[in-house]
C-alpha cells in the first residue's frame, strides 16, 4: 500500500489529517503536503494553507480532549475553526481577482502607450515658422482667445450642422483666419490662449456614443495633436502666443465602460495632448506653454486674477468665483469655462472697477442632435476678448465658425 496516496473509502478530511499526523513517519514537509493534497482534490492552495487548516482543527481537537467537551461542542468547535479558513480562502480568491483586473488594466494602458509610440514615430517634424514683423500693440491692452469642445472624431448630422474631421479643420482654419484679422485690426503682438477641453470626442462615456465615432481614441488623440501644434504654429508667426490647456475634461477621461465620472479623473488624454504640444513647440521662440500643476488654470491678466477650466463637474456656476476665491484664498476678477457648447457672460459680483464674472466659451463643434431634441443650441465658435488695464473685460469678439 502507497501511503501517501488517498486510500479506498478514505474521506479528503481524513486523508489530510492523516498525511499532517504523520509526516515526520511519511518523511514529508509542508510543501509536500501541500503538493500531495492539491494533486488529489485539484486545488492549487500554498502550504501555508493546509498548515493554518490542521493546527486550527488539531487546536480544537486537543482542547476538547483536555476539557472532557462532548462530540457537539468538539464539532461545534471545528465548524468554527473552518469557517475562519474559508474566510481565509475567499480572502485569497479576492486578491487574486483584484490582481487580475490590475492586470488587465495595466495591460490596456501598455498597449495605448504602444499605440501612441507607433503612431508618434510617424510624425514629421514641424517646418520652421516664417516670422512676421509683430504689430506695435498698446500697452495699456491685452488680448485672451478661448476655445473648446472641438469633440475631435465625432461625426454627425443635425438639423443646423454638420461635422466630421474635415470639418473640424475647416472651422480651426476660419479661426485661424479671423484671428488673424483681428490681429491686424487691433494692432495685437500677444495673445493668451485657453484651450478648455473636450478636444477629441473619446470614447468611454457611454455605449451609444459609438455609433457617431469616426475614429479610435487613439487616433483622435495623435491626429489632433498633430494639427493643434501646427495650427499654433502658424498662428506664431502673426503673435507672440501665453498658451493654457486645462488638463481635464469629460469626454477626454480614459472611462472604461461602467466606471463613473471622475472615478479616474487623473487619467486624461487632454494631459497627452498638452504633453505633445509643449514638447513640439519648445524651441518655438514666440510660443510659451504653461504648464497647469493643479484642477484649474490660474494667471492673471493685467491685475485681474482668471481661473479657467472645463466645467464639467461644476454644478453651481454663480457661486463658483466666491467658493473659489475662498478656496485659493486669491480674488477671482474673471472665470472661463466651456462644456456647455454656448456662449455668454454672467456678473455675479464686483472688483475695484470691473464686474467679477463668469465668461462661458462657445464650442468648436457647435449644435449637435441631442442640441435638437432639447430644441437648444449654439452657433460653433470661439471668443476673442479685449482687456484693457483700467477696466477689465473691455471689448468681446465673437467668431461664429459655421
Amino acid at each position: 500500500m502507497n501511503e501517501l496516496t488517498r486510500q479506498e473509502n478514505e474521506s479528503i478530511k481524513s486523508y489530510k489529517l492523516r498525511l499532517c499526523r504523520n509526516k515526520d513517519l511519511y518523511n514529508l514537509n509542508s510543501k509536500s503536503i501541500a503538493e500531495l493534497i492539491n494533486k488529489e482534490t485539484e486545488n492549487n492552495f500554498n502550504e501555508s494553507t493546509y498548515r493554518k487548516w490542521f493546527s486550527a482543527y488539531e487546536e480544537g481537537y486537543t482542547d476538547a480532549r483536555k476539557e472532557g467537551i462532548s462530540d457537539e461542542d468538539v464539532l461545534k468547535e471545528i465548524n468554527v475553526k473552518q469557517t475562519s479558513l474559508q474566510k481565509e480562502k475567499y480572502k485569497i480568491q479576492s486578491l487574486r481577482l483584484d490582481m487580475n483586473r490590475i492586470i488587465r488594466e495595466s495591460s490596456r494602458t501598455e498597449l495605448l502607450v504602444e499605440e501612441f509610440i507607433n503612431a508618434i514615430k510617424e510624425m514629421s517634424p514641424l517646418p520652421y515658422p516664417e516670422f512676421k514683423p509683430l504689430q506695435n500693440q498698446k500697452v495699456d491692452k491685452q488680448y485672451v482667445l478661448s476655445f473648446a469642445d472641438a469633440h475631435y472624431g465625432k461625426q454627425f448630422e443635425s438639423i443646423t450642422n454638420t461635422y466630421d474631421l474635415d470639418i473640424v479643420y475647416e472651422r480651426f482654419n476660419k479661426l485661424l483666419t479671423e484671428t488673424i484679422d483681428i490681429i491686424e485690426e487691433c494692432k495685437i503682438s500677444k495673445l493668451t490662449i485657453l484651450a478648455l477641453g473636450d478636444l477629441i470626442e473619446g470614447m468611454c462615456l457611454r455605449i451609444s456614443q459609438l455609433s457617431n465615432i469616426k475614429i479610435g481614441i487613439t487616433q483622435q488623440t495623435v491626429k489632433f495633436m498633430r494639427f493643434i501644434v501646427s495650427w499654433l504654429n502658424k498662428l506664431g508667426e502673426y503673435v507672440e502666443i501665453d498658451y493654457y490647456q486645462t488638463p481635464y475634461s469629460n469626454h477626454t477621461q480614459i472611462r472604461p465602460f461602467g466606471t463613473k465620472a471622475n472615478e479616474f479623473a487623473d487619467e486624461d488624454m487632454e494631459q497627452i495632448i498638452f504633453a505633445y504640444i509643449h514638447d513640439m513647440l519648445d524651441s518655438n521662440p514666440r510660443i510659451r506653454v504653461n504648464e497647469c500643476l493643479t484642477k484649474y488654470l490660474i494667471f492673471k491678466i493685467f491685475n485681474y486674477n482668471i481661473i479657467a477650466g472645463h466645467g464639467h463637474d461644476i454644478k453651481n456656476t454663480t457661486d463658483f468665483i466666491k467658493d473659489a476665491s475662498s478656496k485659493y484664498k486669491i480674488f477671482f476678477d474673471y472665470a472661463f469655462f466651456a462644456h456647455k457648447h454656448s456662449s455668454g457672460n454672467k456678473a455675479v459680483g464686483e472688483g475695484d472697477s470691473n464686474n467679477c464674472e463668469i465668461i462661458n466659451i462657445p464650442s468648436i463643434m457647435g449644435s449637435d442632435e441631442y442640441a435638437d431634441d432639447l430644441f437648444v443650441g449654439s452657433k460653433a465658435g470661439a471668443t476673442l476678448i479685449e482687456f484693457t488695464e483700467k477696466q477689465g473685460k473691455r471689448k468681446t469678439y465673437d467668431i461664429i465658425l459655421n
